[in-house]
């Protein structure tokens, strides 16, 4: 019994190790290839190439602190918008804003319902406590048509 659970393991392993291992060519080359200020043809290149990977190439790029996640995202949402609650799901785990992901969005040409979280008390930025309003102003009292001073009514 535990000769076939190693045997299993072992074959899992062997599977998977060639996946990990283009995982890990695929954010070296990625990243390497873009370099420190990479354009947005760049970017929609990385994608076009790797259209089966979109989600890999997602986090990868999202993981750079060089490259501008908006742009990024928008690019993916183009390529497979098939795809648009994983790619929300993945620029979420990276900690992209919501508004970033929703106007990514609405950049891709999609309906910015579709990626944004719907919450109870609105938009997530606005602030805890409401900004007072200023009263009215007092109505203008009487002309003094009638002849007395600082009286509402002069009869």
């Amino acid at each position: 019994m535990k000769l076939q659970l190693l045997t299993a393991t072992f074959a899992a392993v062997v599977i998977s190790a060639p996946t990990m291992a283009n995982e890990t060519l695929l954010k070296n080359d990625l990243l390497e290839v873009l370099g420190d200020s990479p354009s947005e043809q760049a970017i929609k290149q990385a994608f076009e190439e790797n259209q089966e990977q979109v989600l890999e190439v997602l986090a990868t790029l999202l993981s750079s602190e060089v490259i501008d996640p908006q742009a990024v995202i928008t690019e993916a949402l183009t390529i497979a918008p098939e795809k648009v609650t994983e790619i929300v799901e993945v620029a979420r785990q990276a900690n992209v804003s919501n508004e970033v992901i929703t106007t990514s969005a609405l950049l891709a040409g999609l309906d910015p319902t579709v990626v944004s979280e719907a919450t109870a008390a609105g938009i997530q930025t606005a602030s805890a406590t409401p900004q007072s309003i200023a009263p009215p102003a007092a109505p203008a009292v009487g002309s003094n048509g009638g002849g007395g001073n600082g009286v509402v009514s002069p009869n």
